[in-house]
């Protein structure tokens, strides 16, 4: 809500509503081309623009005072079986969306976007795509690994000093067949800190590698600043679908604490390891 004005969305669809009286303002209908409409999980804002997914693979821009289309992108392939619902995320320049395809058996990625004009800036894909990409070598081979989902249907965390956002990840595929799939898998079930200008990854933490039961980590990272040992730290903290919590540096990387919030026994432990670009 802003100046006394609601904005919100459904599947293909945006509203402005008065906040006192509840009166529609103005309503856009995206006219959709089909696809997989999953739910819409709201909208981006950015001074008089607003941004939302549609389940046909774009990503749409708004104008906020009249709900009129600036522009649209194509962000997913819907022959590929991906879909868009995720709200799109504003940091500096950069609209930050996210993409799902299921238990399609296809990459998941994030993409950020100029607000001006919608222009590709980068792509980030959260599993490897070819040979000798950060992680490959947790995976069979390069077709297992570029099919291999983390798909990212949740908002990104924005820390605004770092310029880092923090892009959580759903389960390896196939989701159960994980005979198929040896090793980590990374970054399926991670964690990942991305810089937001250039898509490069700093660093991840995986809370289920080699996931055996679609306990994927798309739960939101929560940021803040605590003493650790008497010394100030920038820390992001998770609770994992797995029943684990975890507290990372988030400028390094490097673990802090992990302990059970549930009781748990599938696993025998824990292991301190983060991975760089």
């Amino acid at each position: 809500m802003i100046d006394g004005v609601i904005y919100l969305s459904t599947e293909d669809n945006a509203f402005a509503v008065d906040a006192r009286t509840g009166r529609e303002l103005w309503h856009y209908i995206w006219p959709s081309s089909g696809g997989r409409h999953n739910g819409n999980k709201g909208m981006g804002m950015s001074g008089n623009f607003l941004f939302l997914e549609t389940g046909d693979c774009h990503l749409v821009s708004l104008n906020r005072e009249d709900g009129k289309l600036r522009w649209s992108k194509s962000i997913c392939d819907l022959d590929q079986f991906y879909f868009a619902s995720v709200a799109p995320v504003v940091v500096g320049n950069h609209v930050i969306a996210g993409v799902s395809g299921d238990d399609s058996d296809v990459g998941g990625y994030i993409e950020a976007h100029d607000p001006e004009t919608g222009e590709l800036q980068w792509r980030f894909y959260t599993v490897p795509q070819k040979k000798g990409d950060p992680g490959s070598e947790s995976w069979p081979n390069e077709d297992m690994s570029s099919h291999g989902g983390g798909m990212t249907w949740v908002p990104i965390t924005y820390d605004p000093d770092l310029k880092m956002i923090y892009v959580t990840t759903g389960n390896p595929q196939p989701v159960i067949a994980y005979a198929n799939r040896k090793g980590d898998d990374l970054y399926t079930c991670s964690l990942i800190a991305v810089n937001a200008d250039s898509g490069k990854m700093a660093w991840a933490f995986q809370s289920s590698p080699h996931d055996t039961h679609d306990w994927d980590s798309t739960q939101t990272a929560i940021l803040f600043d605590a003493a650790i040992n008497g010394q100030p730290r920038k820390l992001v903290a998770q609770a994992a679908r797995n029943g684990k919590f975890f507290v990372l540096d988030r400028v390094t990387g490097k673990w802090i604490v992990s302990t059970d919030f549930v009781k748990t026994n599938w696993s025998l432990g824990y292991r301190s390891e983060e991975h760089t670009s």
